[in-house]
């Protein structure tokens, strides 16, 4: 094994500064760049901190398409052994099916013949792109478009939910302001099952001032029901989470439990409140203490466990909940120092590359032992740190796990690489994780050791099985 480093692992989602995950700051150096001329672009350059504008945002053109794909063969993990040609196939397909949407399919747009050979493909590829791009479009914006197509494109090549094409700067807070209870980080919504309901709603926000409560079950989206024959309609997500400028009206058919009624709604999108990600922390049973936390963001450790301290000058604390449903992972270091408080000289999870090297990454033994029993509660939003922080519960024997199965959305620890458009970014994992016994926990999950889901009546009620189970292994 390599000498032991410690790594941070990017959410998925919304909440963590977008790839700005690892240690140093220079642009990746490209194993191909001698091969390139001077007038290919210059390697993807390497996000370390919170990103700025740039002060003059360009098109997304064949040479932004052309940096993605040696940015994705020099610094993805397994970038060094990917066939460029189902790169190229997928970015093909993605550009093809986007001209057929708009209406502008062309008689040249048919994939030109690859070898397998990066720098020749590439070659043949990006010749076939740009005349197709032409002949589609004599509008800048449309050649954009496409372009950014062909990127997602390449990115879903790779089947990675860690791997992802977005903007180099956090967009403004917009859309309805729900949670739902089916939500997977990964957008698969294989695992989703009926009905589809409201967890929260965020206060000041267009769905709060429409009325809409938590617990309420959503029946229809613009008159779309969310389930047909047990299968999800994926569609309907669509409407429900929307991004600035959007603001078509959304109806929704809801039904509230707690008293029975149905009525339809209509939201319209908008701006939502700001928020700032922090820990809250209460006693419950009496002498435990419940912290929850929904981002494993920069300090989050160190505030949870003063919250902790907070408590005990309160009462004898018997045990600890610590709260992780709808957690969508964050800086894996921050994990690392939270299991510091119950266990030392571990391993909680490996991150290994793709010729199978790994960095095993230990708890941060500087963190005090609280010598008190824990319990975790996980959902199907637990996702990416907060997975590996849950199979570490449960690999390490560190308590049980309460809830349902996480979202195994935790691929390995990614980084942002900023494009020559100078508005979008390229998140890739630089290896992949793997829990502290060596199991896979990407796209699986970790179950539950006391299977407790939440109800729509749970919810409308004010009623939390899962953590009634967590205080009642606690304190039997």
């Amino acid at each position: 094994m390599r000498t032991t480093k410690r790594i941070l692992l990017a959410a998925v989602g919304a909440g963590v500064t977008a790839g700005v995950v690892g240690a140093s700051v220079t642009a990746s150096a490209s194993p191909h760049l001698a091969a390139r001329t001077a007038a290919t672009p210059a390697s993807c350059a390497k996000q370390t901190g919170p990103a700025t504008t740039p002060p003059e945002p360009a098109p997304t053109s064949i040479s932004t398409v052309q940096q993605a794909y040696y940015c994705i063969i020099d610094n993805y993990d397994s970038g060094a052994k990917l066939d460029d040609r189902e790169l190229l196939q997928y970015a093909f397909n993605a550009v093809v099916t986007e001209m057929v949407k708009r209406g502008i399919d062309k008689p040249d747009a048919v994939m030109p013949a690859l070898t397998g050979d990066r720098d020749k493909d590439w070659t043949a590829f990006g010749a076939r792109l740009s005349s197709v791009l032409t002949a589609a479009s004599d509008k800048e914006p449309v050649r954009s478009a496409l372009a950014a197509a062909a990127i997602k494109g390449m990115l879903a090549a790779l089947h990675d939910n860690h791997a992802r094409y977005q903007p180099a700067v956090a967009t403004r807070p917009w859309g309805l302001g729900l949670t739902l209870n089916q939500d997977d980080p990964r957008g698969d919504t294989s695992r989703y099952t009926a009905p589809l309901f409201i967890k929260a709603v965020t206060a000041k926000s267009p769905a709060a001032a429409a009325g809409l409560k938590p617990g309420d079950i959503i029946q229809a989206v613009n008159g779309v029901p969310p389930f047909s024959n047990d299968t999800f309609n994926a569609g309907v997500m669509g409407y429900l989470h929307v991004s600035y400028p959007k603001k078509d009206p959304v109806h929704l058919r809801v039904l509230r439990p707690s008293t029975g009624r149905t009525r339809t709604v209509t939201v319209t999108p908008g701006t939502l409140p700001a928020s700032t990600p922090q820990v809250s922390a209460k006693l419950v049973g009496g002498s435990i203490a419940q912290i929850r936390f929904d981002q494993f963001y920069p300090g989050v450790a160190r505030e949870a466990l003063k919250a902790i301290t907070d408590l005990q000058a309160k009462a004898k604390l018997t045990g600890v909940i610590i709260d992780l449903r709808g957690n969508r992972g964050g800086i894996g270091a921050e994990a690392a120092t939270l299991l510091g408080a119950f266990v030392h000289n571990t391993t909680y999870v490996n991150f290994c590359d793709a010729d199978g090297k790994c960095d095993p990454q230990p708890v941060d033994d500087n963190t005090p032992l609280l010598h008190l029993p824990m319990v975790t509660l996980t959902d199907g939003n637990c996702a990416s740190a907060c997975d590996l922080f849950a199979m570490a519960v449960k690999d390490l024997k560190l308590g049980k796990l309460v809830g349902t199965r996480t979202a195994g959305a935790s691929s390995g620890p990614s980084y942002g690489y900023l494009l020559n458009d100078n508005t979008s970014m390229l998140v890739l994992p630089s290896q992949h994780a793997y829990g502290a016994d060596g199991e896979i926990i990407d796209t699986i999950g970790v179950p539950p050791d006391h299977q407790r889901p939440l109800t729509a009546t749970d919810v409308s009620t004010g009623k939390d099985p899962a953590m009634e189970q967590a205080v009642s292994l606690i304190n039997p």
